[in-house]
C-alpha cells in the first residue's frame, strides 16, 4: 500500500516536474502563465475589497477629525490630518490615504487598493530576487504566504483604514529599501547622482513617515545595508546615505507629534514591570501570531544550509537573509514603547520574514531532485488550501455585508416610525475582516443620523 503511494506520488511529480520545464522553455506560454497568474491575484483581492464594507474606524474618517463636518475635498482630509496629528498621532501619511480612499467611489478606492495590494506582493518579490532571473513559483509562493502567514489579513490589507496604515504604508517602505538591495557597486554620474539624493531624500521622508515599527525596520535596514557593502568591497553611494536621512526625519516629524504625548499621558508610565510585562506578552505575541512565519524563516536556513547553489556566494545570500530577518525582530521589540500590541502591527514583521525566506528560497540548489519535489509541494498544497480557506474568507466578509443591510434596513424603518435609538450586537470580526470597536456606535450615530448601541 505504502510502496504504491510512494510510487504514484513520485510519478505526479514528474510529470508537474516535465511540465514546468516546458513552460519555461516556451517563453511565450511562460509570458502568458505570469499575466494569468496576476490577473487572477488581482481579481481575488479586488472581490474581497468590493465584498467589504465600511466598518469601525472608516466611519469615523469620513469626518474631519476632531470636528463635525464630512470629509468633501483633498483640504478638509489636510485640515483633518492637522488635528489628527496635534490630537491623535503622527501617522499623517497614511491617514491621509485612507480619507482620501474613503472619499473617492468606492469602486475606485477597491481598485486602487487591489493594485497596491499587487504592487506589495512583486516588491516582495523583487526584494527576494534582486537582479536575478524571474521565477514563477517564487511570486506565487510570495503571494500564498502573505495570504497564509499574516495573522488578520483582513485588518491589513482589506479593511480601508487598516490598508492604508499597513499595506499601504509597507509598500511605501518596500519601494524605499528597493535601490538598496538592488545596489551592486556601481557608479553614477554627478547628475544621476543628485536626482537619486533628491528622489531618495524626498520618498525618505515619505516612507519613514507611515508606521512606527516598520518605518524603524526601514533605517535599520537601510544601516545593515551600509554593513554589507562594505563586506563586497562596495563604496556607499552618496544617495544612500540621502535616503536614511530622509528616512530619519519623516520617523521623527511621526513619532514627535504632539498627539502621541497626549495618547501617551492616558497610559500607564514606562518602569520597569511595566517593561518586563510588555517585553514577555509581546515576545509571546510575537511567536503565538507570527510562529508560522518564524517556522518558516528557519526552515529556509536549514535548507539553504543544505542545498545551497554550488559556486554561489553563500555567505553574502545568508547576510542578505539575517538584514531582514534582524529587522523583523528589530519591529517587534520595537513596540515595547507601545501599551498595546495589536496583531496588525505583526504585518511589516511577517513581511520581513517572507523576504529574508524568500531570498534563501530563491537560492536553493534547484538541480536537487528534493528540493524541486518540495518546491512542488509547497504549491500543491497551497493552491488547495488557498481554494478552502478563500472560500471561508468570502463567507466570513459577506456575513458581516449581511448584517449591515439588514441593520440599515432597521434604521431606515425606526426614522418612519419616530425612533430615537437602534440596539445592535457588536461585531466581532476575524481573520478576514476587521471587527467593530467599542467607540464605534458614535461614529455609526453620526453616520446614519440616529443613536447607535452596540452591545
Amino acid at each position: 500500500m505504502f510502496e504504491c503511494i510512494t510510487k504514484s506520488a513520485k510519478a505526479i511529480f514528474y510529470k508537474i516536474d516535465s511540465y514546468s520545464d516546458a513552460v519555461r522553455s516556451n517563453r511565450k506560454l511562460y509570458a502568458i502563465l505570469w499575466i494569468g497568474v496576476i490577473l487572477v491575484s488581482f481579481a481575488v483581492v479586488l472581490f474581497l475589497n468590493i465584498s467589504t464594507p465600511l466598518i469601525s474606524d472608516d466611519i469615523t474618517y469620513l469626518y474631519i477629525y476632531g470636528e463635525t463636518g464630512e470629509i468633501t475635498s483633498v483640504s478638509d482630509i489636510i485640515q483633518s490630518q492637522k488635528n489628527h496629528y496635534y490630537l491623535w498621532g503622527g501617522r499623517s501619511v497614511v491617514h491621509f490615504i485612507a480619507q482620501l480612499l474613503l472619499l473617492l467611489p468606492s469602486y475606485l478606492a477597491d481598485i486602487l487598493n487591489a493594485t497596491v495590494y499587487i504592487l506589495f506582493i512583486s516588491l516582495i518579490y523583487w526584494h527576494c530576487k534582486g537582479r536575478g532571473k524571474a521565477s514563477l513559483s517564487l511570486f506565487v509562493l510570495i503571494g500564498l504566504a502573505v495570504w497564509f502567514l499574516q495573522p488578520v489579513f483582513g485588518d491589513t490589507a482589506l479593511w480601508i483604514t487598516g490598508s492604508a496604515n499597513y499595506l499601504w504604508g509597507t509598500t511605501f517602505v518596500l519601494l524605499f529599501l528597493l535601490p538598496y538591495r538592488m545596489y551592486n557597486g556601481d557608479s553614477k554620474s554627478q547628475l544621476i547622482t543628485l536626482f537619486y539624493c533628491t528622489a531618495i531624500l524626498l520618498w525618505g521622508i515619505i516612507a519613514g513617515w507611515t508606521n512606527e515599527n516598520t518605518a524603524g525596520a526601514m533605517v535599520l535596514i537601510a544601516l545593515l545595508f551600509f554593513y554589507y557593502y562594505r563586506k563586497q568591497g562596495w563604496s556607499i553611494p552618496l544617495w544612500a546615505i540621502s535616503g536614511i536621512v530622509g528616512g530619519l526625519i519623516g520617523f521623527l516629524v511621526m513619532i514627535l507629534a504632539p498627539g502621541n504625548f497626549e495618547r501617551a499621558g492616558e497610559a500607564s508610565s514606562l518602569n520597569l514591570y511595566v517593561f518586563g510585562y510588555r517585553l514577555f506578552n509581546y515576545t509571546l505575541t510575537f511567536f503565538y501570531y507570527g510562529g508560522a512565519a518564524i517556522l518558516l524563516a528557519a526552515v529556509m536556513l536549514v535548507l539553504y544550509n543544505h542545498f545551497y547553489k554550488k559556486g554561489s556566494r553563500r555567505a553574502s545570500v545568508l547576510s542578505l537573509s539575517l538584514i531582514y530577518y534582524i529587522a523583523a525582530i528589530a519591529a517587534v521589540y520595537a513596540m515595547l514603547l507601545s501599551p498595546t500590541f495589536p496583531r496588525r502591527a505583526l504585518f511589516g514583521v511577517i513581511t520581513f520574514l517572507i523576504i529574508g525566506a524568500g531570498i534563501l528560497y530563491y537560492n536553493l540548489n534547484f538541480k536537487e531532485t528534493l528540493v524541486r519535489q518540495l518546491r512542488a509541494l509547497f504549491l500543491l498544497i497551497g493552491l488547495i488550501s488557498f481554494v478552502f480557506t478563500f472560500y471561508l474568507a468570502s463567507k466570513e466578509i459577506i456575513a458581516y455585508q449581511h448584517i449591515v443591510v439588514e441593520r440599515e434596513a432597521r434604521i431606515e424603518q425606526a426614522k418612519r416610525d419616530g425612533i430615537s435609538s437602534c440596539e445592535f450586537d457588536r461585531f466581532d470580526g476575524g481573520i478576514y475582516i476587521h471587527g467593530e470597536d467599542p467607540y464605534s456606535a458614535k461614529a455609526m450615530s453620526s453616520f446614519y443620523g440616529i443613536e447607535i448601541e452596540l452591545k
